[in-house]
């Protein structure tokens, strides 16, 4: 998943008014976005280690690379 799908998907989990959305990849980890506290929360799933995050560039550069670890030196 590049780092611009991953921008789309989150910009697209803050129009959701009211919710919670979690997007969960088992074993890996655990996405999830507050309209209440307008952040984004991820969980490394193996460590339960959770980093909250503000915004969309903080978060998406995270989970990038979460999902693609060996494309570090790309972004």
């Amino acid at each position: 998943m590049s780092i611009t799908e991953i921008k789309k998907m989150l910009s697209t989990l803050i129009q959701y008014e009211d919710s919670i959305i979690t997007h969960v990849i088992p074993g890996l980890i655990e996405l999830v976005y507050s309209k209440g506290t307008q952040s984004f929360q991820l969980t490394t799933l193996i460590d339960g280690n959770m980093s909250p995050y503000d915004d969309i560039d903080s978060a998406s550069e995270a989970l990038y690379i979460i999902l693609n670890p060996e494309g570090l030196l790309l972004l």
